[in-house]
């Protein structure tokens, strides 16, 4: 078992817990099992994000503080950094 783990990648660990999920619900278990979950918390309002890339479009020259500024003057909150990572 651990020589397959080693040449597919996986960790022992891993493959002891798919193949009890394996033995308790079947195929249809593992199918759905996806091996990274979104982080929702970490998503802003899509008007947010709407509204962040279409000012870059307008003038693409714009830093992501001057973006993160321009759409506090709309009322929308977003910090610097979440500017940068959305354009």
């Amino acid at each position: 078992m651990s020589q397959a783990c080693d040449i597919m990648g996986y960790s022992r660990d891993s493959i002891h817990r798919s193949i009890e999920l394996y033995e308790t619900g079947g195929e249809e278990v593992l199918k759905e099992m996806s091996r990274r979950r979104p982080n929702i918390r970490n998503r802003v309002a899509p008007a947010i994000e709407e509204a962040a890339v279409g000012l870059v479009i307008e003038q693409p020259a714009r830093s992501q503080i001057q973006v993160a500024n321009e759409l506090a003057e709309q009322g929308l909150s977003i910090s610097p950094a979440g500017a940068r990572s959305l354009t």
